[in-house]
């Protein structure tokens, strides 16, 4: 029974990111419908603390971007990174990282990905080391930030000690998820360093900047 139950929430799911959108929320009420109805499964309680907190998250967020300060803190950002380029490998996942942690959620990050692009590649550094670990270390940071919805779920769950011996409060959790994930963005950041060939060292580079359109389209006309 179990296992049948098991199949019809991957059907779900597997039809509803095919559909995606409405489809994927219309098709798991299906399959709630048939394991309610059909199967005779209780539903549960609605977390309505956790939802409450996500609005909070969400109007929070919304209000930083229609306020301007999110393009206050990508500025700030972007002239961290140009005015030490040569440790942008560094930087960028620290930079990343940062905002996540400030904003909650990783989306804010992807105007800063064609900075990083910019800045790395006029500096002769292969773009990918440090777009590659900053995208990481973006996601990475929803585990330690305090307003993030992975966390406050978290905290909602094991706080409540459901299932376990020790109620864990947030600071307890941000004590744990914030210094390992900055040990695992300086790990990463690290081993990019030598990711892939220099781009003086790399033929197939040396060979596309041959042509001017290529090079003038790689490094644009600004020589910042």
């Amino acid at each position: 029974m179990i296992t049948l139950q098991f199949i019809i929430i991957i059907l779900c799911l597997l039809l509803g990111t095919r559909y995606g959108g409405m489809g994927l929320g219309l098709i798991s009420g299906i399959g709630l419908f048939i394991l309610t109805f059909i199967f005779g499964l209780e539903p549960g309680k609605p977390p309505v603390d956790v939802m409450l907190t996500i609005l909070a998250v969400i109007g929070c967020a919304s209000v930083l971007q229609t306020a301007g300060g999110l393009n206050v803190m990508m500025q700030f950002a972007e002239r961290l990174l140009r005015r030490h380029p040569q440790h942008i490998t560094l930087l960028a996942p620290f930079t990343t990282w940062s905002l996540t942690f400030l904003c909650g959620t990783g989306h804010v990050v992807y105007t800063m990905f064609p900075i990083i692009s910019d800045i790395a590649i006029k500096k002769g550094i292969r773009p990918e080391r440090p777009m590659a670990v900053a995208s990481v270390a973006s996601q990475m940071a929803i585990t330690a930030s305090p307003v993030s919805v992975a966390v406050v779920s978290l905290v909602s769950i094991i706080g409540a000690n459901h299932g376990i011996g020790h109620a864990y409060s947030i600071l307890e959790i941000l004590a744990v998820s914030v210094p390992a994930s900055l040990v695992g963005v300086l790990v990463a950041a690290l081993w990019s360093l030598r990711r892939g060939k220099d781009l003086d060292k790399d033929p197939d580079f040396q060979e596309k900047i041959k042509d001017p359109e290529q090079r003038a389209y790689i490094y644009g006309s600004d020589p910042s």
